[in-house]
């Protein structure tokens, strides 16, 4: 199998260029969770398809375009226009979404304007803990396990991810074993970090993520692949390895990839913690970004920051 997820981040930057764009197209989502509802602002800002497919144009060396929110699909017709346009140039394009506003139709709509990856979040195997921690409508999860299985028989790669921090530390095995139930062969699972911004603190402890990585490397199936992101600076201090199927992609924020904001805003946005380096219609070029480097992304590129590492190993960063 030839890997497109996560190609950019298995690909180590010997130098610096925009190869990815993260797109927000909405900043509107219909959850409401702490872990991104902060970095994605929803402040009510959107981006039209047709300006998206503008920008773009003017930026030849793009490998990859990730559409993200809020939640992406309540600007579903933008994301099918967007898509279409980047398989045209032979960009490969992923729609980062819960899944909740899919459907039978829609799916055959993104599959057939040449969506390459769809990627949904998957924390819970039971509707109510679902229900408990997003405070939305039991109904709501058997509509998005309907959604992910219906995506997994289309030729889109379905990737779903998992969030690994108190509420699923003990339960990834199980939640993995789902996640192949539904026909999908693509697990990610990301490291979550402690985030002053929402208040949000229930991160894995070191060993509670170390046992909870070393399991689902012990019970991968032979068809199944594994990323394990945010992991990559500190996999070797907790015994990991890379294997056929498993992988620890490094972080490519600020390196190869930039998010644009619904108004103009150009961030790194590494592990939910933005930096504004520009804004497209104040000035700042793209194109031209890391030529004419802002102070923010100069400063970042030279520190390079870990939240990940800093959170486990607080004394090694």
């Amino acid at each position: 199998m030839s890997i497109k997820y996560k190609s950019l981040e298995l690909d180590k930057p010997l130098t610096y260029d925009l190869e990815g764009l993260e797109v927000g197209v909405t900043s509107n989502c219909n959850f409401r969770c702490d872990y991104c509802c902060a970095y994605n602002r929803n402040d009510g800002q959107s981006i039209k398809g047709k300006e998206v497919i503008r920008i773009l144009e003017d930026l030849p060396n793009l490998k990859r375009v990730r559409l993200s929110g809020g939640e992406v699909t309540l600007k579903f017709e933008d994301c099918v226009e967007i898509v279409a346009y980047c398989k045209s140039r032979g960009i490969l394009t992923q729609l980062n979404s819960n899944a909740s506003l899919l459907n039978a139709e829609r799916i055959e709509r993104l599959e057939a304007a040449g969506l390459t990856t769809i990627h949904i979040s998957f924390n819970f195997t039971n509707a109510e803990a679902f229900s408990r921690y997003y405070n939305i409508h039991t109904s709501i999860y058997d509509k998005i396990r309907e959604n992910i299985t219906m995506f997994a028989k289309t030729s889109v790669d379905v990737v779903l991810e998992t969030l690994l921090f108190s509420e699923t530390q003990d339960n990834m095995q199980e939640i993995s074993e789902h996640v192949y139930a539904m026909g999908v062969r693509t697990h990610e699972i990301q490291n979550s970090i402690i985030m002053g911004h929402t208040g949000w603190k229930a991160i894995a402890a070191r060993e509670q993520l170390k046992n909870a990585v070393s399991e689902l490397i012990a019970n991968k199936k032979e068809d199944t692949t594994l990323y394990f992101t945010c992991m990559d600076r500190f996999m070797e201090k907790l015994g990991f390895q890379e294997q056929p199927g498993v992988y620890f992609p490094h972080c490519i924020e600020g390196k190869k990839q930039l998010h644009l904001h619904g108004n103009g805003d150009i961030l790194i946005s590494e592990l939910c913690h933005p930096v504004i380096i520009g804004n497209i219609y104040n000035g700042t070029s793209l194109k031209d970004i890391y030529t004419d480097m802002p102070a923010p992304l100069s400063k970042f590129l030279e520190k390079q920051p870990c939240p990940a590492l800093t959170a486990l190993f607080p004394q090694e960063d």
